[in-house]
């Protein structure tokens, strides 16, 4: 059952944990990629991590218009705490292509996994297999990508293994875990025709 809190205190709340969560991923990321040693700073240069912010700041709303405006509001504040950190460290701000590239991720990523968190917290039994099972797809998705396609095998095994284990730690029980693994198997598919999706409009925006 879907709670509803329109209480002023509530409100400022919720739109402080964004801001908070938003800004500190972003910082956090543009830090991870200077000081992780070679490859693993790769950890720090992937999607999954911000997505799963996402999800866990989306499952806190009371419903899913939040917690889809939560999701997208959370990763645009990452963008603007990771290229402000980059202006105060470097001095330069961020390229067309790249902010169009992963503000696009967090106009598709952002409502998704808010959403998804959102039904992992109050929803039955169906929607939070469901919605884990979207958290072990992304995470085995950039698992693949980084030892396939970029090489780095530790870093792909490590994403694989924390996407298998997410069930097991976020479950409330067997049904959870398993449904999740089931559920992982279609999103994984339309993981793979998102990759193709997404080589197609890195190689536009990298053109802005």
């Amino acid at each position: 059952m879907q709670t509803t809190d329109t209480g002023t205190t509530s409100i400022v709340r919720r739109l402080i944990l964004i801001a908070v969560a938003g800004l500190a991923t972003g910082a956090i990321t543009q830090i991870g990629q200077s000081v992780l040693p070679d490859g693993w700073s790769q950890v720090a240069n992937a999607i999954s991590p911000w997505l799963f912010v996402a999800f866990l700041v989306g499952a806190t709303m009371p419903d899913l218009r939040w917690a889809a405006a939560a999701g997208i509001a959370t990763l645009v504040l990452a963008l603007v705490g990771y290229y402000v950190m980059i202006e105060l460290r470097y001095g330069y701000g961020a390229s067309t292509g790249s902010l169009v590239r992963w503000g696009m991720g967090a106009l598709v990523g952002g409502p998704v996994f808010g959403i998804a968190g959102q039904r992992w917290r109050v929803g039955p039994a169906r929607e939070r297999a469901i919605a884990l099972g979207l958290l072990v797809a992304v995470a085995i998705s950039e698992g693949l990508f980084n030892s396939v396609v970029l090489g780095y095998t530790p870093v792909g095994v490590a994403f694989i293994v924390a996407g298998l284990a997410v069930p097991v730690v976020l479950g409330r029980g067997r049904d959870d875990r398993l449904g999740a693994y089931v559920a992982a198997l279609p999103w994984l598919a339309l993981g793979a025709l998102g990759y193709v999706v997404f080589i197609w409009f890195d190689g536009v925006a990298a053109g802005l």
